[in-house]
């Protein structure tokens, strides 16, 4: 009999320390998950944060941050254009062919989910025109000529929906720089795809528009103005080239990719002098 007894109280001894273990873990664990609860950004958070960045010109750090919202919410619009340009923008910078492509075929593919889930935006249709654009511009002759045609398709879209948004202008002065002046060689292919080049383009309108997105985007003068540069270095205007890239190298460069474009406005100054 006495033996029943200290089994079962030897049992119950078991049992409390293993109830004790139990409640002393609950909190410990409890708190844990808490802390990682409480510590986790929600969407809001996340897309401020991502906005800030992408005000600031720091773009990789903005691309992270939107991908970071992507992972709560992978429908969000906001998220999903800024990842699409941001790899366009990124990519431009890029060191090699190979880098650029690698970025802009990722802007390309953000683009086309945006655009198939929000067809109504026009910020879709503006990133699209954009990853198809940069694509076109390093690639060969016969994708340029396919490419211009989506590229003005989309971007008259984009203006359609938002006619007071600069960098929509700012690349449609782009489109008719690019299509306005294409060499010899690129006319003679054109010829060659039913297709053919887009009618309507002329340097007249590309300047007109690019000039049209700086008042529209003040922000962007630095690299809009670059670009006007570049237009007029395409059509021939080397003068003009000149007087504007004197304008855009007196202004101060207030962030790493403002001091990116003032190089690359020496080297062109210096090319044209």
């Amino acid at each position: 009999m006495s033996e029943f007894i200290q089994s079962n109280l030897d049992n119950m001894s078991i049992k409390t320390l293993q109830l004790t273990g139990i409640l002393i873990l609950i909190p410990f664990f409890g708190g844990v998950m808490l802390q990682e609860t409480q510590a986790q950004p929600n969407k809001e958070e996340l897309l401020e944060q991502a906005s800030e960045y992408f005000s600031q010109s720091q773009e990789s750090e903005a691309l992270k941050a939107y991908l970071d919202v992507l992972k709560v919410d992978g429908d969000n619009f906001e998220a999903l254009w800024h990842i699409s340009l941001l790899h366009a923008r990124i990519g431009y910078r890029a060191e090699s062919k190979a880098q650029m492509r690698e970025y802009y075929e990722e802007s390309l593919k953000y683009a086309e989910e945006v655009l198939q889930k929000y067809p109504e935006e026009g910020r879709s249709h503006f990133v699209y025109a954009v990853a198809n654009g940069r694509i076109s511009d390093i690639s060969g002759s016969k994708v340029r000529i396919e490419k211009s045609h989506v590229v003005k398709r989309h971007i008259d879209k984009a203006l359609e929906m938002m006619p007071e948004f600069g960098p929509a202008w700012h690349l449609l002065g782009l489109w008719h720089s690019k299509v306005a002046n294409v060499g010899s060689a690129q006319k003679f292919a054109a010829g060659m795809f039913s297709k053919g080049l887009p009618k309507g383009a002329s340097n007249a309108k590309a300047a007109q528009y690019i000039r049209k997105a700086i008042d529209l985007e003040p922000s962007q003068t630095l690299r809009f103005k670059l670009d006007l540069a570049q237009h007029y270095q395409r059509a021939g205007e080397d003068q003009k080239a000149i007087s504007v890239l004197n304008e855009v190298l007196k202004m101060n460069a207030e962030t790493e990719i403002d001091q990116w474009n003032l190089e690359r406005a020496r080297d062109l100054l210096d090319d044209l002098m």
